[in-house]
């Protein structure tokens, strides 16, 4: 069967090459060497494509669970619309979702209902809910797709099964994401899975935008070779961002009003540099459980060099203050930026409206010698996890599954169409960008388990809010006590491992 996968995926592939085509003169060299293809060419090859991926297989048997309830508790303010959709109405993500439980439903003979829980203003409420219900033993709930920031808090108290001893769950699937698969297994016990599965996932991640029109004006290289050529580095940005800085208003001072190499913030996206990074804070002892392990040699100099690009960079225009998390993405969209940070859910929001086009990177590497990108997603992503007093176990992890591939084959292309303007289905180039973010995902046990931990993940954030790049001194301060609570989490750890 994998062998399979792998194949159809390599006709994939094959096939999306040949959708590449040259919509305006501007384009690179190597997009106006494509041959154009004409609507009545374009639109049987592009149904041939997506036929393709909606039919790859997964490894489920036949399954028949009698027409029950699957109950998922989801997060009230974003991720109910990952789980259900209550109708078709004609928005492409909602309808893929709404057929897609159709599905399912018809497949397993279930009934995939939501739960919907407090947002995350609120959700401390939601996690002393979740606990209540599964220590009084009421099966309320099948399945939890729980707030990645939170919920990891409640899987050193033992209420999450084993996933490793579930059936049905096929982790090397392209579905689920790896770094999670690999990184949150301790003592033989694994707690959660995310992938396709959440559509937060997909909205949380962080990218680059560029404006193509301001990289014609400054007559910018083609970026996306510089991607694959592994040149894309914190280094590179900032010596080309620098070099990108126009006084508009002309009263001597950088604000919103000028045009930038770069904006950005200081908050949330400044943390998306230790996933892109690849950050370790963390090795494992002999038994496979962590121990904080930090490269600090290194972590200063990533500190230092993203300090130097948010802060000492005449093309850089980073937010501070109260507006520490929102990027003034107003001036990429007004052509007066060429590059800003985002999460794609930022993108879809900001860019729907955007005039001159826009291409997507993934964050820049530390330097050339990194052997893979590395992409953050926001701690807004769901957590899936089956709770300790499910009424059918097999069910939920079933579910799951099928809910997973499902959404792999039809979910995700149709996000990542409305994201990019439809752009994903039609352009070879940027969707094999779109896919290296995806598929650059680096999910850890720190990351995750952050506020368990005494947040050690939020180095980047810490210091870059406080306009500080003297790493040494802040971990000087910090370590003591991210030791002795992550010892504590570890003792939890063993404790379920028994």
């Amino acid at each position: 069967m994998k062998k399979l996968i792998s194949l159809l995926l390599a006709l994939l592939l094959t096939a999306g090459a040949f959708l590449s085509c040259s919509e305006k003169k501007e384009e690179s060299t190597e997009m106006q060497n494509s041959p154009s293809l004409d609507a009545a060419t374009d639109a049987p090859e592009e149904a041939e494509t997506e036929i393709a991926r909606a039919n790859i297989p997964d490894n489920l048997p036949e399954l028949d669970f009698g027409g029950a309830d699957v109950i998922i508790h989801s997060r009230g303010d974003d991720s109910p619309t990952e789980v259900v959709s209550e109708e078709m109405t004609g928005e492409a993500v909602n309808d893929a979702i709404y057929e897609r439980n159709a599905l399912i439903g018809q497949r397993l003979n279930v009934k995939i209902d939501v739960y919907v829980g407090e947002g995350w203003e609120r959700y401390d409420a939601s996690v002393n809910a979740i606990r209540s219900s599964i220590m009084a033993s009421d099966g309320a709930f099948d399945i939890i797709a729980g707030w990645s920031a939170r919920i990891p808090a409640l899987s050193l108290e033992g209420l999450f099964l084993n996933l490793n001893e579930m059936q049905y769950l096929d982790f090397g699937a392209m579905w689920w994401n790896q770094s999670v698969v690999t990184d949150l297994q301790v003592g033989g016990q694994l707690h959660f899975l995310t992938g396709d599965i959440a559509r937060s996932m997909l909205s949380a991640m962080y990218a680059y935008a560029f404006n193509q029109r301001v990289a014609e004006d400054n007559q910018v290289e083609d970026l996306y070779a510089v991607v694959k050529e592994h040149r894309w580095t914190l280094d590179y940005v900032y010596n080309l961002t620098s070099q990108i800085y126009s006084d508009l208003n002309g009263n001597g001072t950088p604000d919103d009003e000028d045009y930038y190499g770069l904006v950005t913030n200081c908050g949330n996206d400044a943390d998306a540099y230790m996933q892109a990074a690849l950050v370790s804070m963390l090795s494992r002892d002999e038994e496979g459980y962590p121990v904080l392990d930090v490269d600090e040699e290194r972590l200063a100099s990533l500190v230092q060099k993203v300090f130097h690009l948010l802060w000492e960079n005449p093309g850089g225009h980073s937010t501070s203050g109260g507006s520490a998390w929102y990027t003034n993405i107003n001036s990429f969209v007004e052509d007066k930026a060429l590059f800003a940070t985002a999460v794609m859910s930022g993108i879809i929001g900001s860019l729907a409206d955007m005039e001159s086009d826009y291409g997507l990177l993934p964050y820049p590497l530390y330097d050339e010698n990194q052997s893979t990108y590395g992409t953050r997603v926001q701690d807004a992503v769901s957590l899936w996890s089956i709770p300790i007093d499910a009424k059918d176990p097999d069910m939920s992890a079933a579910t799951m599954e099928a809910l997973a591939a499902q959404s792999w084959r039809t979910v995700t292309p149709a996000y990542f169409d409305v994201a990019l303007k439809y752009r994903y289905s039609r352009d070879a180039e940027t969707a094999e960008m779109v896919d290296l973010i995806k598929d650059s995902i680096y999910i850890n046990f720190e990351c995750l388990y952050n506020e368990s931990i005494g947040n050690p993940w939020f180095v980047m954030r810490t210091l870059m809010t406080a306009k500080n790049d003297n790493f040494s001194s802040y971990w000087a301060s910090q370590k003591k006590m991210i030791n002795r609570l992550l010892g504590k989490a570890v003792d939890k750890m063993r404790e379920l491992g028994n």
